[in-house]
């Protein structure tokens, strides 16, 4: 009998945990808020990435959504490196800046997104040796509603992508 109760008393905390890592899972699972109705139109400008630094590279463009109706970037591909990931670089209140991977990113109607060094900012995971500085590459973008975009990729060093980040026009979907 001793033995029941010290296993069921073991039982309790740990299905106290099951269930809340379930409706952790569950309330991750209803994703995003819908989109907007209306259609998108999407504008991407010149797109480039600095030349590796410890073992990845930043991707650096802009996004116009010029229609009427919201749409979400989901990811990107290319075939020059392991992974690309959206992430975001933020102030920690100690001061210190870190990164933040995101799922998708919002391309709200009307509105223009940058991605930049020192914020939102694509990530080449592990770029081969064709990313190199004056090289290009090909990269595909993934929307929620909008169909994927491919651009080609100049790539710089870190210095020169930070100073010219800003600049720079954009292309037609």
């Amino acid at each position: 009998m001793r033995i029941a109760r010290r296993s069921s008393r073991r039982l309790v905390p740990l299905a106290m945990v099951v269930i809340g890592m379930v409706s952790v899972a569950c309330g991750a699972a209803d994703g995003p808020p819908a989109l907007d109705g209306g259609t998108p139109d999407l504008h991407i400008g010149a797109a480039q990435s600095s030349a590796p630094v410890a073992g990845a590279s930043q991707l650096v463009l802009t996004i116009a959504n010029r229609g009427d109706g919201d749409d979400r970037l989901l990811g990107a591909d290319t075939d020059v490196a392991l992974a690309i990931e959206i992430h975001r670089t933020v102030i920690e209140p100690d001061g210190r800046a870190s990164m933040r991977m995101l799922d998708d990113v919002l391309l709200p109607s009307g509105e223009t997104v940058q991605f930049r060094p020192g914020g939102l900012h694509l990530m080449l995971v592990v770029p081969d040796e064709r990313v190199t500085v004056g090289g290009t590459f090909s990269v595909t973008l993934r929307f929620e509603r909008s169909a994927p975009v491919t651009r080609t990729v100049t790539v710089v060093e870190l210095l020169d992508l930070v100073e010219t980040s800003g600049a720079g026009g954009t292309e037609s979907g």
